[in-house]
């Protein structure tokens, strides 16, 4: 009979277990949550479970338990994560020898599509003032504000997408469906296989500010890293146009708190959406919840389900299995 190898699952997401058992069957799959501490701390584990952390060989893992049980995973040979973004662990390995065994990240094109998704139906909210509709509901009121009746086609409108990668890609086909005039930044000038046809143009460097200028909507789906920490901050909305709405689904660096209210205060841009912060949950009296220009969602713009994260983690198992380079593997230089 031929060795199966070993899965060990440890992850707050409900029925990944079952879920890579059903794409894994020549595999076991074990699912260590239950056994897990709910703390930050590995003291109250059992001498039993701190020896299965120290044979593990391979791990499906939410991302901050895979940084915190490095230490621990001496036989380890690979870490698979269960988010798209990778900032707990990189940062956990800042100043640390990175892991001898590689850590690939959750990419899957369902995971790309749900945030393609809200960032679509957050626009089309904004336009046909939806939000206003049922304030006007709420008080038995039949009300047509300009606002209602003088939206604008998806067609007659520009996005940018700030970090064009695999999610912004998918944003812009779900745009181009509606004709939508569609702009993409990168850090650098993208390769020809980079690009895509449903980007009109292609921005990079220090040409941020120009494409600000010319977009009605601007949608950040940027990671966090050293280079993109307040890349929209300071005096960066100044450029954009004073109707444009800011759409974040990336993560909360990318420009703080007070640098959001300072442009929706000054009239750079008319609006927020915001489904990532600086600091999560975001606290109680923080004024973003009550700004009438914002709308607050609590991170929930695209999340990792237990099916479409099996097929990616299948993907690589098969990979991994054979000898082959995984792919979506954390680039350290890079930070994601």
């Amino acid at each position: 009979m031929a060795h199966r190898r070993t899965v060990h699952v440890i992850s707050t997401i409900p029925e990944l277990s079952k879920k890579a058992q059903e794409v894994l069957p020549g595999a076991v799959v074990k699912d260590v949550w239950k056994n897990f501490p709910k703390s930050n701390s590995l003291e109250d584990l059992t001498s039993e479970d701190k020896g299965t952390l120290q044979n593990m060989e391979i791990l499906l893992a939410d991302n901050n338990i895979i940084a915190q049980v490095a230490p621990h995973v001496a036989k380890l040979r690979w870490a698979h994560g269960t988010w798209a973004g990778v900032e707990r662990v990189v940062n956990y390995f800042k100043d640390k020898p990175k892991p001898s065994y590689p850590i690939t990240r959750f990419v899957e094109a369902q995971f790309a599509q749900l945030m393609a998704e809200y960032a679509v139906g957050q626009i089309i909210n904004h336009e046909r003032s939806w939000r206003d509709s049922l304030e006007y509901q709420k008080k038995c009121k039949w009300v047509q504000t300009k606002a209602m009746i003088a939206y604008r086609c998806l067609g007659s409108i520009t996005v940018g997408i700030v970090g064009i990668g695999n999610i912004g890609h998918e944003i812009a086909r779900v745009l181009k469906a509606f004709s939508t005039v569609v702009h993409g930044y990168k850090s650098k000038l993208p390769t020809p296989e980079e690009k895509s046809h449903n980007v009109d143009k292609y921005w990079h460097g220090d040409e941020l500010p120009h494409m600000l200028a010319e977009c009605d909507y601007i949608i950040s789906v940027l990671p966090s890293t050293p280079t993109t920490n307040g890349i929209l901050g300071g005096d960066t909305l100044k450029a954009a146009r004073k109707s444009a709405v800011l759409i974040n689904i990336g993560r909360g660096n990318v420009i703080t708190e007070e640098d959001i209210l300072r442009a929706l205060d000054n009239g750079w841009i008319s609006g927020a959406v915001l489904d990532v912060f600086e600091k999560e949950p975001l606290y109680e009296s923080s004024p973003l919840w009550t700004h009438p220009k914002v709308v607050v969602t609590p991170h929930t713009a695209g999340v990792s389900q237990a099916e479409n994260i099996s097929t990616s983690f299948a993907a690589n198992y098969e990979r991994f299995t054979n000898g082959l380079p995984l792919l979506h593997q954390i680039n350290w230089e890079k930070g994601y």
